[in-house]
């Protein structure tokens, strides 16, 4: 219940265990979500269900967001949304796409798909009227 800053690894996509740590985490102020490894491990699910209630940190302390590896896969969109959209606090949100020396495996991010990234994002509703939207 002290947990003030949190870094969560994206390799495998835990959304409800993610949820479940914002949830029991009411001091939470910073959030960086990451794709610490080289390649997404086990099942990867195309879709995510939003919680029936939205954690409270979210609403009332999140104030620093960041993901780092940032895909714009789907799910990450609606995750992104989720987040975005219920905190209220938020005064810095940032995206980081995966960096080309990073990514081995696949295609490189081009610029096209960054810009795409970017004007979804950018696109999303926000919870906080302060919240400045960063993509590096």
């Amino acid at each position: 219940h002290q947990l003030e800053h949190l870094e969560f690894c994206t390799c495998e996509i835990e959304w409800d265990l993610l949820m479940s740590m914002l949830q029991h985490s009411p001091k939470l102020r910073s959030l960086r979500l990451n794709k610490i490894h080289d390649k997404v491990l086990g099942y990867h699910p195309l879709h995510w269900d939003e919680p029936s209630s939205v954690p409270e940190t979210l609403v009332l302390l999140l104030e620093t967001f960041e993901w780092r590896n940032y895909r714009g896969w789907e799910i990450e969109r609606e995750l992104a949304s989720f987040i975005l959209k219920h905190s209220r606090r938020l005064k810095i949100a940032t995206f980081s796409p995966p960096a080309n020396t990073v990514v081995r495996v696949g295609p490189r991010t081009t610029l096209k798909q960054k810009y795409g990234m970017i004007t979804e994002l950018a696109r999303l509703p926000r919870g906080s009227t302060e919240c400045e939207l960063v993509f590096g």
